[in-house]
């Protein structure tokens, strides 16, 4: 028998082989690839076909981690350092209110938008001793709903988009930040590894699929954030969401997908709810005078004590 031409033809049969399977791979991944993405590019367009108005996506891939906080009473705490305003703390101190006695001043407004320095004077204050660990906060958006301006704490680059832990600057009617409210829900720390999230692309994708978004709106550009996912008396676990604003003729609603599982993800359960500045002055204002009542009765009676002992002396 001969061995080599046995070899020789074992040899070349195993070669055609591996070309045959190496062909055969390369023509299911490009039919995969055909059959997928025309699909992620019909969504788009038939968003832009009915005038749904898309902002420019990053598509970008990332990994994130979820994060932990554990209980703390740090503003609580700490907020009897503030000066130059009249303050209060709410009774589970996770809410700080405040009125201020030098107004910021802005020169834009909501509708022409704002400008640079307004941006800088917000951004000063936020950094200045007049606001506890302002140091980790960034702003994130103008709320034109409630006529705020929102900083959120910022996390591994992420900002905490759920109200558990931002700075809320009212704007007035006369064009002022007369008021604010702080959140903080403290330092954190990441747990376990990192997983990959879907990109922002998907996150609107999967709005869309899900009937959140109607024709005729307009998409900002979604914000990866972190939003509370559990919450025990001792501690709190946050995951990244997508946090997409769309404006419809109805006004500005947040939505939210989860981007680790591409699931909608529905508004926080305990959000801050912002107080009317108005209010706030009212309410504050009523308690000073009251407080001011009470020390004049003080006096008053303080006076009154000792003007009836001075009247017994002379009287002996």
């Amino acid at each position: 028998m001969d061995f080599k031409k046995i070899e020789s033809i074992f040899l070349m049969t195993f070669l055609l082989l591996n070309i045959y399977l190496l062909i055969s791979f390369l023509n299911r991944s490009n039919l995969q690839h055909a059959s997928t993405a025309p699909d992620q590019v019909n969504l788009l367009r038939e968003m832009e076909q009915i005038g749904i108005e898309l902002p420019s996506l990053n598509e970008e891939v990332r990994e994130v981690y979820y994060v932990q906080a554990d209980r703390n009473d740090l503003l609580e705490e700490n907020v009897d350092q503030l000066e130059n305003q009249a303050g209060s703390i709410a009774e589970d101190g996770t809410l700080y209110t405040s009125i201020l006695s030098d107004p910021i001043e802005i020169d834009g407004n909501p509708e022409d938008g704002f400008t640079e320095t307004d941006f800088s004077r917000l951004n000063n204050f936020i950094d200045s001793d007049a606001v506890l660990f302002g140091e980790e906060y960034t702003f994130l958006r103008f709320d034109r709903t409630d006529s705020r301006f929102i900083f959120s704490q910022e996390v591994e680059g992420i900002p905490v988009a759920d109200g558990t832990s931002e700075i809320s600057l009212f704007y007035g009617s006369d064009g002022n930040i007369i008021s604010y409210q702080q959140s903080f829900a403290g330092p954190m720390s990441t747990q376990g590894s990192p997983l990959e999230i879907i990109t922002d692309r998907q996150a609107v994708e999967v709005l869309f699929q899900n009937n959140e978004i109607s024709s005729n709106s307009i998409v900002s550009t979604p914000i990866l954030s972190y939003q509370r996912t559990l919450f025990l008396e001792d501690l709190s676990m946050y995951g990244p969401v997508w946090f997409i604003p769309v404006r419809d003729s109805n006004g500005e609603t947040i939505l939210r997908v989860d981007a680790f599982e591409g699931t909608v993800v529905s508004p926080p359960t305990e959000p801050v709810i912002p107080v009317d500045p108005d209010e706030i002055d009212t309410d504050l204002s009523e308690e000073a005078d009251d407080e001011g009542a009470e020390t004049d009765s003080q006096e008053d009676s303080e006076n009154g004590s000792e003007a009836s002992e001075n009247d017994t002396e002379l009287d002996e």
